[in-house]
């Protein structure tokens, strides 16, 4: 069995994977940082007796997420699990903050999780198997002052997740 968690250089992306790997899955690690995953990495094969691969993605980048479900297809086949949940914040008042680092927060929050999401469902709707899980935030459900451009990434992450 084999689980794809993005995110998984630190906080609920690490953790997730370390739970997934105390259930015997074989994990492979997506995120940015290369050496915080290949610790990760060494820890969860010396505890859990599971195999962990390493994926360095930047997923803000559209192209980026359909090469990495390309890759992990032909490596792995379907996958059992899908862990969306690569993202970040910014905060500040919304006259103020950086446009751009919203933008890569946006295609980082909404349009990764979407291509991955789309991709491997239809990887798993083929052979009637899969789990996805879409990692929002409370913030999904209300809005925020100074964290606009983030409420609204999670808000979409929660209503695509229910719709689906």
């Amino acid at each position: 069995m084999v689980a794809l968690v993005t995110g998984a250089s630190s906080g609920i992306g690490k953790d997730i994977a370390i739970e997934l790997a105390k259930r015997n899955y074989d994990v492979i690690l997506v995120a940015r940082n290369e050496e915080k995953l290949n610790e990760l990495k060494k820890n969860i094969e010396k505890t859990y007796s599971v195999k962990a691969y390493i994926k360095i993605c930047d997923l803000s980048v559209a192209n980026n997420c359909v090469s990495l479900h390309d890759e992990i297809y032909k490596e792995f086949g379907c996958i059992n699990i899908l862990v969306n949940n690569a993202g970040f914040g910014t905060c500040g008042y919304f006259t103020q903050t950086d446009l751009d680092k919203e933008l890569k927060m946006i295609d980082t929050n909404i349009s990764a999780l979407h291509i991955l999401m789309k991709l491997f469902l239809q990887d798993m709707v083929k052979i009637n198997n899969g789990y996805i899980l879409n990692v929002a935030s409370i913030a999904g459900f209300m809005s925020g002052t100074l964290m606009e451009t983030y409420y609204s990434t999670k808000a979409y992450v929660v209503r695509l997740s229910q719709s689906v």
